[in-house]
């Protein structure tokens, strides 16, 4: 039944606020509903850019780490532009403002921003072991799944600042409460954990996870992403991906790539190791696991 004050009052519960308080964020704002978190952010990111060349200044400004919380997202989407759209109330979605270079004597190489996408999807499989005990693992390069179903993705855009290092939107949307969804192969909190989780300690758990792994990040991102890097380390130990045989369906017409996916890229990518043994850096398209019959079979 849809809450009479508004589909985000339970985002604005005292335990919930407070939790993220703690967490020591920039910005917060809990909105009932929007198009899309990661548009809203984006656009304020960019309106607080034309106010710092002379145009009007933001009441409180969106710092490091500020945040975008929606009770309903009205015109969400995914990669590729796909659209994606719940029921007001029952899933989580927010997006967080990243300024990575803050505080640093050189700016971070946007080489580095993928890593960003794998350590929320990495920080949103550990916090829905802690809050719901449901195990989940991360499906190169931006959807946690369980049981092979998804549950959660993640999105990221660059907001260009002028002169200004480029700040970058991330954006979660997570299936918390539906009892149904429209397509077998998605799932939600409520149905792998078989008990209602409160959207609010959805949020606080992976922030909680999130926060700690963006400033490692920022403290080291080449270290820490590096081989043997601790970061790097951490999103491997949680991927779906790794080891198993994929089909990558490449953009701009270029032929599938089929193989198993052997590790991570320097960035981020995906290495897919064909059947010649050629490894080949995917840093964009869609990926598809494969049955180890289907790819005995095409190679």
């Amino acid at each position: 039944m849809p809450d009479p004050r508004g589909p985000g009052a339970d985002l604005r519960a005292p335990a919930t606020l407070a939790a993220l308080e703690g967490l020591g964020l920039g910005r917060v704002d809990v909105l009932d509903e929007v198009g899309s978190t990661n548009d809203h952010l984006a656009e304020a990111a960019a309106r607080q850019a034309r106010a710092a060349a002379g145009g009007p200044r933001p009441d409180r400004p969106w710092t490091d780490l500020s945040l975008v919380l929606a009770g309903h997202q009205s015109a969400g989407r995914g990669r590729l532009d796909r659209t994606w759209t719940t029921d007001p109330g029952t899933a989580l979605t927010f997006s967080v403002l990243l300024r990575p270079d803050e505080g640093r004597p050189r700016p971070l190489p946007t080489q580095h921003f993928p890593w960003l996408t794998l350590l929320m999807a990495a920080a949103v499989v550990d916090a829905l072991d802690d809050v719901a005990g449901v195990r989940a693992r991360v499906k190169w390069p931006n959807d946690v799944l369980v049981d092979g179903r998804k549950i959660a993705g993640v999105l990221a855009g660059l907001v260009l600042a002028g002169e200004r290092p480029p700040a970058v939107v991330l954006g979660v949307g997570l299936n918390v409460a539906q009892q149904q969804l429209p397509v077998p192969t998605a799932t939600s909190v409520r149905l792998a954990a078989g008990r209602d989780v409160a959207r609010g300690d959805v949020l606080a758990a992976v922030l909680g996870r999130f926060v700690p792994l963006y400033r490692r990040f920022c403290a080291e991102p080449a270290g820490a992403t590096a081989p043997g890097g601790t970061l790097r380390e951490l999103v491997e130990e949680r991927m779906e991906t790794l080891g198993r045989p994929v089909r990558a369906e490449l953009p701009g017409g270029r032929p599938a790539l089929v193989g198993t996916a052997a590790g991570l890229g320097e960035h981020g990518g995906l290495l897919v190791r064909d059947a010649g043994g050629a490894a080949h850096e995917v840093t964009a398209g869609d990926v598809v696991h494969l049955r180890p019959a289907t790819v005995a079979g095409e190679g």
